[in-house]
């Protein structure tokens, strides 16, 4: 069995309970289903039906033919701090248990084949997104200890994950014209860094800010008679001068016949482009 282990730090709270639903915890499963996430999220070049047999074939699935998942994942780490923190940090409001930033864990990835695929996909999922509530707002971001941040260094992990479909376009990373489409699924089309910040605190804040002065349906809603996802992805990183700054990934929206009549998308589009992204840039 090979073996793959990554050394990570927590950048900002991390919102997450265990079994319990209230004691904040990290969990495989949540890592497993992350890691599905964005590896589905930088192969939108796939038929539907091509992309459930990879993932299948990568993860497992319930159907007997394929069987359980073919990677194991653990998390080794002491006990980890707790303390409180405001969910809505630029109104100071709602505060919550919250595990603490600025502590080291490792994720343990064990395979019988494919580890560096399944590596890969972890530290893609690690660098763009994040865990527990409030993640696509950069809460629960955590950082890998041994990857290179540089822009052009996760444009070749993502091409690694992703089959090569995006390049470089000024200073961000864009899929490919030739790739962009209707598809039934979020796919990832835009990846762009936002500026230096001294405190994580400070970048909570600035997307805090955004979300609110953006807030539209077309951005993301929950309600009971539907929801629709955001198709902003923000986490936060630390970079080798020890300042704090932000990710901001952009994936296309998949509307159900419920978010049609709540959003649109040339409305998501200018606040995207023109609003949410240079606050926080």
């Amino acid at each position: 069995m090979e073996i793959e282990k990554i050394k990570c730090k927590i950048i900002t709270p991390l919102l997450m309970t265990g079994a319990d639903g209230r004691t904040p915890e990290l969990r495989p499963p949540s890592i497993k289903g992350m890691m599905r996430f964005w590896w589905r999220a930088v192969n939108g070049h796939l038929s539907l039906e091509e992309l459930k047999k990879r993932e299948s074939d990568l993860f497992g699935a319930s159907n007997e033919k394929v069987g359980k998942s073919k990677i194991r994942i653990r998390i080794q780490s002491g006990e980890l701090d707790q303390g409180n923190y405001f969910l809505l940090p630029h109104k100071n409001m709602g505060r919550v248990k919250v595990i603490s930033p600025n502590q080291d864990l490792s994720i343990i990835l064990s395979s019988y084949s494919n580890i560096q695929d399944y590596s890969d996909i972890l530290n893609l999922c690690l660098i763009l997104g994040g865990f527990g509530k409030r993640s696509r707002r950069g809460f629960g971001s955590l950082e890998p200890e041994d990857i290179n941040l540089e822009i052009e260094d996760i444009l070749e992990l993502i091409n690694r994950v992703g089959s090569s479909n995006y390049d470089m376009k000024g200073e961000k990373i864009v899929l490919k014209e030739s790739f962009l489409q209707e598809s039934q699924y979020p796919y990832l089309k835009e990846v762009i860094f936002g500026g230096e910040y001294e405190k994580w605190e400070e970048v909570l804040e600035s997307i805090g800010t955004a979300s609110s002065k953006c807030c539209n349906r077309s951005l993301g809603f929950t309600s009971s008679k539907g929801r629709l996802a955001s198709p902003i992805y923000v986490s936060v990183l630390k970079n080798s001068n020890g300042r704090y700054f932000p990710i901001i990934s952009t994936l296309n929206t998949v509307f159900n016949k419920d978010s049609t009549k709540r959003a649109n998308f040339s409305v998501q589009d200018k606040l995207v482009q023109d609003k949410f992204k240079e606050m926080i840039l």
